[in-house]
C-alpha cells in the first residue's frame, strides 16, 4: 500500500542518515526546537502512548526490558503517594498517649476507605484489585452497591432485589464488597504505618479492640509485629487515657441528676498453672460493671423531684403521711381497664391484638411467600400504636467497674452508694467525707436498671435501710425499673416451660419439638434441656413464620389455589388479602372469638385437638411476637397491654416472683408515681 511505501522511504533515509527510531522519538518529546515546526507528531506520540506500550509489551523481545521500566516507574508512584497521604491528612494519625473514648466511638473503616480514594484513587485501585483477584470488578469505589445495613436486617434485601428470585445474591455481594475494603484499608495501613509509625489509627483501634476482648498478650505481639495492632505498652497508655477522661465524663453526665444507672454482676476466674495452699480457695472474683444511660425524649431534673413525696407514701416508711399498700389483685384489675379500647359494636371487627395478628400474618406472606407477595411489602404499614415514644440512641457511659458481690444484699448497698460516687452525686454528709464536691442530691430520685433479682435484694435493701437518718442512707433515691429485656428472656423461657419441658407437649406431631425438631434435627436434646435465650428467641421466631406460611397455605387451598405459587399467579387484591388476613386471625389463633376453655366440654368426635393445639401455640408465640415488636418500636402502651397475660402466663409456669415484680411496677406506676416521674 502507499503507506507501507512511505514507511519504507522513511526508514530508509533514517538509516542513511544513522538515525534511530529512538533518537527521533526521545527527540520529538524532548527537545522544544522539534515540537513547535511539527506539532501534529508530538500530539499524536501523546494520544497513541498507551498503544506504543501495549505494542512494546507484546514484543517478547522487549517484554522484559518493558516490564522492568513500568514496575521501576509505578514503584516511585505510588511510593509518592503513600508519601502525599502521609503529609495531607492528619486524620490518619492518631496519638496514642491522649486518647478519648470519642475517637474510639466515632471511627469506621468506611471512612478511612473513603479518604484514601479520594486522595489517592490510583493506589486504592491497585490494592483493592490485587485483593478482589479481578482487574475490572467495577466495584472499587468504597461503599459502591452497598445497601443500609438496617434494611438489610430487616428483610430490606428484599426490597433492593424485586424480581430477583435469589435475594440473598446482593447481601452476599454487599458482604464481599465491604470484606475487600476491609482488607484493602488494612493493608493500605501496614504500608503507612512502616512509613511513619504515627500513622496507626487502624493498629491503635484494633488494639484497644484487642485489649477489650481480653486477647492473650503473645497475640497481641505477634500481631503489632505483622503491623495490625499497636504494641501492649502503647494500649496501656491509651486505656489509662480512656480512664482519666471517662472518670470527667461520668460526672458530666451524672452531675445533671437526669441520668438512669443500669448495673449487673459478672465473674472473673484466675486460673492458676500449679495449685499452691495460697490458691486453694475459689479463684472465681465476683464483681459489678454499671453505666449510666442519659434520660431522653424531654425529661428534665425537675421531673425528678419527688423523693419525699414518695418517702411520705412508702409502707416501709414508720412516720408516711399518705402509705399506699400495694393490692396484686386489685393491681391486676386495674391492668383489664388500661389502655381501653374504641368498642363499636355497629360491625364486627379485629380487636388490637387480632389486627396485630394481621399485620404479622401478612409480614409474614410478604417476607417469604412467592414474589408477587414480595413486591407489595411497601404497603404494609405498621398497626396503629398504643402509645408511642421516639425510638432514639440511647447515650450511655460506662461506669468503672467496682469490686462488689452483688449477689448479696449489702453488695447492692455498696454498689448503688459506688455509683454515686463514681458520678459525683451525693449529699453534704458524703462530700465532707470524700473531701471533695459533689452534686447534691437532695429531693433527687435516680432510676435504676437491673434484672428480677437484682430488683428483689435492692428492695430488701430500702426495706433494711427504712430507720435510718439521712436519704441517701436509707436509698430514699432509688426507682427502681426492671428490664424490658429480661421481661424478654423471662418469657421465652416462660414459652420454653409451656411448650418444650413437659414431656406431654412433645408427643404430638404438631406440637412445637415437632417443627423444631425438622429445623435443628441434630440438637434437639441440647435445645430441650439446656437452651440458650438465642436458641430460644430464634426458633419461637422461625417456628412462628413456618405456622403461619402454612396457615397461608391451608386457607389459600380453601380458596380454591393448591399452592401459594398459583394463588401468587393469579394476583389477587389487597382487599382479597386482607379477607384471608383476616380469617387467619380469627380462625387460627386462640382469642378472636374463640375460647379454647369451652371446646373441652364438647365430646372428642366433635372437636380437632390438633387444631387446637395449633390455635394455642399461635396463641403464645404472637404473644412474644408482639412484646419484641412493642419493645423494639417504643410503644410502651402496648407493652403494658401485655403485662396482663404475661403475669398469667408466668404464673401459669411457676414464675411467680416475676409476675408480683411486673404487678409491684404496675402499681407504683400508676399508683404511687406522680404524673412527671410517670
Amino acid at each position: 500500500s502507499a503507506m507501507s511505501s512511505h514507511i519504507r522511504e522513511i526508514l530508509a533515509h533514517m538509516e542513511r542518515q544513522r538515525i534511530s527510531l529512538a533518537e527521533l522519538t526521545a527527540s520529538v518529546l524532548l527537545h522544544r526546537g522539534f515540537q513547535h515546526p511539527f506539532p501534529f507528531l508530538l500530539q499524536d506520540l501523546v494520544a497513541r502512548a498507551a498503544e506504543i506500550h501495549g505494542v512494546l509489551y507484546q514484543r517478547a523481545e522487549c517484554r522484559d526490558t518493558t516490564v522492568s521500566w513500568a514496575h521501576d516507574c509505578m514503584t516511585a508512584v505510588y511510593s509518592s503517594a503513600l508519601h502525599d497521604l502521609l503529609r495531607n491528612n492528619r486524620d490518619l494519625h492518631f496519638n496514642i498517649t491522649y486518647a478519648e473514648p470519642q475517637q474510639i466511638r466515632e471511627f469506621r473503616v468506611e471512612d478511612m476507605a473513603m479518604t484514601i480514594w479520594k486522595q489517592q484513587p490510583m493506589l486504592w485501585l491497585l490494592i483493592y484489585r490485587l485483593v478482589a483477584g479481578d482487574m475490572s470488578t467495577g466495584d472499587e469505589e468504597p461503599g459502591s452497591g452497598r445497601g443500609d445495613s438496617d434494611d438489610e436486617a430487616d428483610g430490606g434485601d428484599n426490597k433492593r432485589a424485586a424480581g430477583d428470585n435469589y435475594p440473598w445474591r446482593s447481601m452476599q455481594g454487599n458482604k464481599l464488597r465491604a470484606m475487600r475494603e476491609i482488607k484493602t484499608v488494612t493493608i493500605l495501613s501496614q504500608l503507612l504505618q512502616s512509613r511513619y509509625m504515627k500513622c496507626n489509627t487502624l493498629q491503635s483501634v484494633m488494639g484497644i479492640f484487642l485489649h477489650s476482648c481480653n486477647t492473650p498478650k503473645k497475640v497481641i505481639k505477634v500481631l503489632a509485629c505483622m503491623g495490625i495492632s499497636v504494641s501492649l505498652t502503647s494500649i496501656h497508655r491509651a486505656i489509662h487515657s480512656f480512664k482519666s477522661e471517662c472518670s470527667t465524663d461520668i460526672q458530666r453526665l451524672g452531675c445533671t441528676l437526669s441520668a438512669s444507672y443500669a448495673y449487673d454482676n459478672f465473674d472473673v476466674k484466675f486460673s492458676t498453672g500449679i495449685p499452691t495452699v495460697d490458691s486453694s480457695e475459689d479463684l472465681m472474683v465476683h464483681l459489678t460493671s454499671g453505666t449510666l444511660i442519659r434520660l431522653e425524649h424531654g425529661v428534665t431534673a425537675d421531673d425528678l423531684h419527688c423523693a419525699d413525696e414518695l418517702w411520705n407514701k412508702s409502707p416501709n416508711n414508720p412516720h408516711a403521711k399518705n402509705p399506699i399498700p400495694f393490692l396484686p389483685y386489685q393491681t391486676l384489675q386495674f391492668l383489664r381497664t388500661l389502655h381501653p379500647e374504641d368498642h363499636d359494636n355497629s360491625a364486627p371487627r379485629l380487636t388490637r391484638r387480632g389486627l396485630f395478628h394481621l399485620y404479622l400474618f401478612k409480614k409474614t406472606l410478604f417476607r417469604y411467600g412467592p414474589q408477587y407477595f414480595k413486591d407489595l411489602q411497601q404497603s404494609l404499614a405498621n398497626p396503629d400504636p398504643v402509645e408511642q415514644i421516639p425510638v432514639c440512641k440511647a447515650h450511655q457511659v460506662p461506669l468503672h467497674a467496682m469490686d462488689i458481690n452483688q449477689s448479696k444484699v449489702s453488695g447492692n448497698i455498696d454498689a448503688l452508694l459506688e455509683m454515686l460516687t463514681q458520678a459525683g452525686v451525693g449529699d453534704a454528709e458524703t462530700a465532707a467525707k470524700a473531701k471533695t464536691e459533689m452534686a447534691d442530691i437532695g429531693d433527687m430520685v435516680q432510676l435504676v436498671h437491673g434484672d428480677l433479682g437484682t430488683m428483689e435484694r435492692v428492695l430488701s435493701a430500702m426495706e433494711r435501710r427504712a430507720i435510718d437518718v439521712t436519704s441517701t442512707a436509707r436509698l430514699q433515691f432509688v426507682v427502681f425499673v426492671f428490664g424490658l429485656f429480661h421481661l424478654k428472656m423471662a418469657a421465652a423461657d416462660a414459652l420454653w416451660r409451656l411448650l418444650v419441658t413437659p414431656e406431654q407437649s412433645r408427643k404430638d406431631t404438631t406440637s412445637f419439638m415437632s417443627f423444631v425438631a425438622k429445623l435443628r434435627p441434630t440438637r434437639t436434646g441440647k435445645l430441650t434441656n439446656n437452651a440458650t435465650f438465642r436458641e430460644q428467641h430464634e426458633l419461637i421466631n422461625h417456628v412462628g413464620e413456618v405456622l403461619r406460611l402454612d396457615a397461608w397455605r391451608v386457607e389459600a387451598r380453601r380458596g380454591g389455589y393448591l399452592t401459594l405459587e398459583k394463588w401468587g399467579e393469579s394476583k389477587p387484591s389487597l382487599e382479597a388479602i386482607d379477607k384471608f388476613a383476616k380469617t387467619l386471625a380469627s380462625e387460627y389463633v386462640e382469642g378472636e372469638g374463640t375460647n379454647l376453655y369451652q371446646q373441652k366440654n364438647r365430646p372428642d368426635t366433635q372437636r380437632d385437638k390438633q387444631h387446637e393445639n395449633i390455635m394455642r401455640t399461635h396463641h403464645y408465640l404472637l404473644l412474644y411476637e408482639e412484646l419484641s415488636y412493642a419493645m423494639n418500636e417504643g410503644d410502651i402502651g402496648r407493652v403494658e397491654t401485655l403485662f396482663r397475660p404475661w403475669i398469667q402466663i408466668f404464673r401459669s409456669v411457676g414464675k411467680h416472683k416475676y409476675a408480683t415484680r411486673m404487678l409491684l411496677f404496675m402499681h407504683q406506676l400508676y399508683k404511687v408515681y406522680p404524673e412527671g416521674l410517670r
